[in-house]
């Protein structure tokens, strides 16, 4: 008889990530999206697993405006984001009721570009 010093584990329990049908919302308003955006470029999708929303992400900031303008988002209300090695723009809203992230990568800055401090440039004021 041969015996084992190694202790037992016990099987790893993965946690409830809940049910597809939460999603439903998501899922309805992408299909929207889709029938009612479909000239637009086609975008990466990201289904969140953590509430109910997705992202929008595209490769390239033509792309971005094409989404931004269509779906009505300012213009002032996109971020110019910098993280790690990457640039990219960032504005979020809600779609059919569910909220929605949109990116746009592809953006020709650096990062220590995109992280300088910015200046107004007083010559595009126009003058009231």
């Amino acid at each position: 008889m041969t015996t084992s010093s190694q202790t037992f584990l016990p099987a790893f329990t993965a946690p409830d990530p809940g049910r597809a049908s939460e999603q439903a919302p998501v899922f309805e308003a992408l299909m929207a999206l889709a029938a009612e955006f479909a000239e637009l470029p086609r975008p990466y999708i990201v289904v969140q697993t953590t509430g109910c929303w997705f992202t929008v992400q595209l490769m390239h900031p033509s792309h971005f405006e094409a989404w931004r303008e269509a779906l009505g988002l300012p213009a002032d209300l996109v971020d110019l984001v910098a993280g790690g090695s990457s640039v990219w723009l960032a504005s979020s809203d809600r779609f059919r009721g569910v909220r929605f992230e949109l990116t746009g990568h592809g953006v020709p800055l650096t990062v220590e570009q995109a992280s300088a401090p910015r200046v107004a440039d007083e010559s595009l004021v126009v003058a009231a």
